[in-house]
């Protein structure tokens, strides 16, 4: 294997000086830098993390910790963390951490965790006496004491998107969730209950179970609400997958997307701009909110005192067709 001694010999200098450059450090040249990255291409080197981790005394490993691999949302935050973690020449491992998990750290050693949306397990790394000693960001629906965190502000948006569906002079209003009031991450919830009860209207909930088959699932879910006990003028939906699949079970019985019934969901997939009607959504911002929280991340690896760092971003409704105004509606005053 190619050395950066090696490089310093045919180029007549320290290898001090190429170890800084190959390491982006200001003090170098712009010309030594360049001079030194070409003779490197041109001979092959490609520097051993494993090596550079002994030296830092990391590993050079990060995990991602997840509440399910079902949603398409963490599958976007994966894949964002994943190519942020990477350019730094890191490795992310993605661990799937839900309530029924017994062990909250595993056997591989990592530099630090972000952890989405899962209140509980973060608390209970907290007071593990390993998990103290592991750098950790929380990220998502919830505010996370006493951690480095990012935040989306969805019960914000959630007021936002019912009060266009209210301008839009839809009354009888129905949330399909799988939360209940007082869970930590209800932002959703409580927003649309909130929305509800200053416009003096009823809440309605749609509930369902979390699934590996989430759209299968809801499509049966509204076909049997709707038989039961009709369909609501409009439903806003805790996520896209679950308003995909709310889609299809109201195409299955017939009824149009917004001629019959309006239809939001919230995370911003890509899959419902394809639909013959694209839905409406709440869409989160995945790539600020990842890059904040590497930034932390890596602020506190290198400043392990620094002070609490914590971030509050808002989500960004995308109102598309269907979620028209209700045909021959008045909007409220």
């Amino acid at each position: 294997m190619l050395t950066q001694e090696q490089i310093a010999r045919k180029l007549g200098i320290s290898r001090q000086l190429v170890t800084l450059a190959l390491a982006g450090y200001p003090q170098v040249s712009k010309a030594s830098r360049q001079r030194i990255l070409a003779a490197a291409r041109e001979m092959g080197y490609r520097p051993n993390p494993h090596a550079r981790a002994l030296r830092r005394k990391r590993t050079g490993i990060i995990a991602l910790w997840i509440p399910d691999q079902i949603s398409t949302y963490y599958s976007h935050v994966s894949r964002e963390l994943n190519r942020l973690v990477r350019l730094e020449r890191q490795e992310l491992i993605i661990a799937e951490v839900n309530a029924e998990a017994r062990q909250i750290l595993s056997d591989v050693p990592v530099d630090g965790v972000i952890a989405v949306d899962i209140p509980d397990q973060v608390k209970a790394s907290h007071e593990a006496p390993a998990g103290r000693a592991v750098p950790m960001v929380s990220i998502g629906a919830f505010d996370a004491p006493n951690t480095d965190s990012v935040q989306v502000d969805l019960k914000a948006g959630t007021q936002e998107v019912m009060a266009h569906l209210l301008k839009a002079g839809y009354r009888r209003i129905a949330h399909a969730t799988f939360m209940h009031k007082g869970e930590p991450q209800a932002g959703r919830l409580l927003g649309y209950q909130e929305a509800m009860r200053k416009a003096g209207l009823k809440t309605e909930f749609i509930y369902y179970p979390l699934s590996e088959r989430l759209r299968p699932v809801t499509r049966q879910i509204i076909k049997d609400y709707v038989r039961d006990h009709g369909c609501p003028e409009a439903i806003f939906c805790h996520s896209d997958d679950a308003a995909l699949g709310i889609y299809r079970g109201l195409s299955d019985l017939k009824l149009k997307v917004p001629a019959d019934v309006a239809l939001a969901g919230c995370d911003g997939i890509e899959d419902i701009e394809y639909l013959e009607t694209p839905l409406t959504t709440l869409v989160q911002p995945v790539e600020e909110m990842c890059a904040a929280a590497w930034k932390f991340l890596v602020n506190r690896l290198e400043q392990p005192d620094l002070k609490l760092q914590t971030l509050t971003l808002k989500p960004k409704l995308a109102i598309r067709e269907s979620s028209a105004p209700k045909t021959g509606a008045a909007s409220p005053v």
